[in-house]
C-alpha cells in the first residue's frame, strides 16, 4: 500500500519511478529493544523528467515536494529520513560502533562520499526512536533548542505568508512545513530544510 502511494506520488508530480531497494542490514546488531521496533528500511530511486534533468537544484526541490506529499498521505506510518540527490540518511536507534555494522553500504568500496557526518546523541526530552535518531537532514547537534511548541506556532502562525518563486505552486503541496510528534531538532530541520531550498 505504501509503495503503491510513492510510485503514484512521484508520477503525479511528473518525475519517474524507477523502482525500489531493500538496504542490506545486518539485524543481529541492534539490541533486543531496537529490534523490536524497528521498521522495515528501503530506498524508493526516483528520476528526474526531461525537463528537470538538467537542473539538480531544480529537482531537488521537487524530491522535497514528493516526500512532504508521501509523508502526509502516509501519516506517522512511513518516515522518510532523506529522499535526495545529496545526502542519504542512515539512522536508527544504534549505537556509534553498531551503525557501521549495521548498514552493510558502510563497507561496500562502491560506496564514496567527500564528507560523513556521524552523530551520536542519547535525548534527553524525548522517548529514542528509530526516526528520532540523529542526523536529520540538514542538521546534528548537541544540547536542547527548547522553546518547541512557541517556535510551532509561530511557524504555523506565518505559513499563509509563505512565497518562493522558486516552488511557484509546489510551495502548498508541502504545508504543514513542520510534521507532527517531532522533536526540538526534528522541527527545527523541518524548517531549515524549506528555508535552504527556497
Amino acid at each position: 500500500e505504501l509503495e503503491q502511494l510513492v510510485e503514484r506520488v512521484v508520477a503525479d508530480e511528473g518525475q519517474r519511478f524507477l523502482g525500489w531497494r531493500d538496504v542490506p542490514v545486518d539485524w543481529s546488531v541492534p539490541g533486543t529493544a531496537s529490534s523490536a521496533v524497528a521498521p522495515c528500511i528501503r530506498q524508493a530511486l526516483v528520476g528526474a523528467s526531461s525537463a528537470l534533468s538538467r537542473e539538480q537544484d531544480a529537482f531537488e526541490r521537487k524530491l522535497y515536494v514528493i516526500r512532504r506529499l508521501i509523508e502526509r498521505a502516509a501519516g506517522a506510518d512511513l518516515v522518510v529520513p532523506s529522499l535526495s540527490t545529496r545526502p542519504v540518511v542512515y539512522k536508527g536507534m544504534l549505537t556509534a560502533p553498531q551503525l557501521e555494522r549495521f548498514y552493510l553500504d558502510l563497507h561496500d568500496v562502491r560506496f564514496e562520499t567527500a564528507v560523513a557526518l556521524v552523530h551520536s546523541r542519547y535525548s534527553t526530552n524525548t522517548f529514542p526512536s528509530w526516526e528520532l535518531a540523529h542526523p536529520y537532514r540538514l542538521i546534528a547537534h548537541n544540547g536542547e533548542i527548547n522553546t518547541l511548541q512557541g517556535n510551532v506556532n509561530w511557524m504555523r502562525a506565518r505559513e499563509s505568508q509563505l512565497a518562493s518563486h522558486l516552488f511557484g505552486d509546489d510551495l502548498r503541496k508541502v504545508l504543514p512545513v513542520i510534521r507532527p510528534g517531532g522533536s526540538d531538532t526534528a522541527t527545527f530541520d523541518n524548517v531549515l530544510e524549506l528555508l535552504v531550498l527556497a
